[in-house]
């Protein structure tokens, strides 16, 4: 076999230009859309953390609130059993 049928033989056939950038042109939007899944998966990610410490403030918040409502209550009762038979002006101080 002379090299000229074993060139033909071995001979490698190529897609067209306009498939292969067609191919290229879909590697790189899917190279694209990945990153900005990737992007946008960080992003959620510190929504979320930054969501969770407003959450952990709110709690710490009620919790104060809650305590703040204990202390008052006490005070009322206290006040009411310094001053049964009054009212209080909490602006003035003054005892109706």
């Amino acid at each position: 076999m002379s090299r000229k049928q074993m060139a033909s033989m071995i001979k490698t056939t190529k897609i067209t230009e306009e498939e292969l950038q067609e191919v290229q042109q879909l590697q790189k939007d899917f190279q694209l859309v990945t990153y900005q899944i990737g992007e946008l998966s960080i992003a959620e990610h510190n929504i979320q953390e930054q969501l969770n410490n407003v959450k952990t403030e709110l709690v710490n918040f009620y919790s104060s609130l809650k305590t703040l409502q204990q202390k008052e209550n006490d005070l009322l009762d206290k006040f009411k059993s310094t001053y049964p038979d009054n009212n209080i002006n909490f602006e003035t101080g003054e005892l109706l």
